[in-house]
């Protein structure tokens, strides 16, 4: 949902899903940017919940050192879907849900770690605050920041 209340969301569309996935290498300070991320969640986490996941590649990279941890891949997009599904068919620790963050979340349990790259700044500001309530008052374990 636009700023201005327009109820228009782009990543529905494929067009500009795959758009989006080629160009996706030359985001300015996009590794840096993950660096930081990964640096930031500890290598024995239990469960990671990843939200807007795209086509996987924030929590493929998550995977890489931490692989025996349970996570929770959410998107929307039917593009995106498909890749998250191939991307981690056969691995029992990737559960994928089909989810727009526009709207409320749904039950997902409890997570040592949330993360979102390039997800949630598409939400209007009043979403991406009850968002963040949401994700506090449901999926963070007490105790984990």
């Amino acid at each position: 949902m636009g700023e201005g209340g327009s109820n228009v969301n782009c990543w529905s569309s494929a067009e500009h899903a795959l758009d989006y996935l080629n160009r996706i290498d030359t985001i300015p300070h996009r590794t840096e940017g993950e660096a930081v991320l990964l640096d930031s969640v500890p290598r024995d986490v239990n469960g990671i919940l990843d939200l807007g996941s795209g086509d996987g590649r924030l929590l493929r990279l998550l995977k890489v050192e931490r692989p025996r941890a349970r996570a929770v891949a959410v998107d929307f997009s039917p593009v995106m879907l498909s890749a998250l599904r191939k991307t981690f068919a056969g691995d029992p620790t990737v559960t994928i849900v089909e989810h727009n963050l526009d709207h409320l979340l749904p039950g997902l349990g409890q997570f040592d770690a949330v993360v979102s790259s390039f997800a949630i700044h598409h939400l209007a500001h009043g979403r991406k605050r009850s968002l963040y309530k949401e994700i506090s008052a449901c999926c963070c374990r007490a105790g984990s920041s």
